[in-house]
């Protein structure tokens, strides 16, 4: 039987495994990916990858490659969008002097 190339091999290996310590309970899950932060929210994926490049979406984390968003910006940031009427202006976000840090 010939060797499994790189991308074959299974991961995790067998080694890492024995080492490995596994709990029953990790406790409250915390942080979840943009699809499940979307199907939380009842917002498309893309909408929440939108938002994170121009702005205005709930506030995310970057584990280096992966964004992953905590239950509990996704609970402030759906509260903050909350409305009395259709017609009720959105809160203004504070503008910043570019030439300061002072808020304008």
């Amino acid at each position: 039987m010939p060797d499994k190339t790189c991308s074959q091999r299974r991961w995790p290996t067998p080694e890492i495994l024995q080492k490995a310590q596994f709990v029953k309970d990790a406790g409250p899950i915390r942080f979840v990916d943009t699809e499940a932060a979307a199907r939380y929210l009842a917002l498309e994926a893309h909408t929440l990858e939108c938002y994170r490049s121009l702005g205005g979406g709930p506030i995310f984390y970057k584990f280096g490659k992966w964004v992953r968003y905590a239950i509990d910006d996704l609970d402030a940031w759906a509260a903050s969008c909350r409305r009395v009427t259709s017609s009720a202006p959105a809160p203004r976000s504070r503008a910043i002097d570019q030439h300061s840090s002072k808020a304008i």
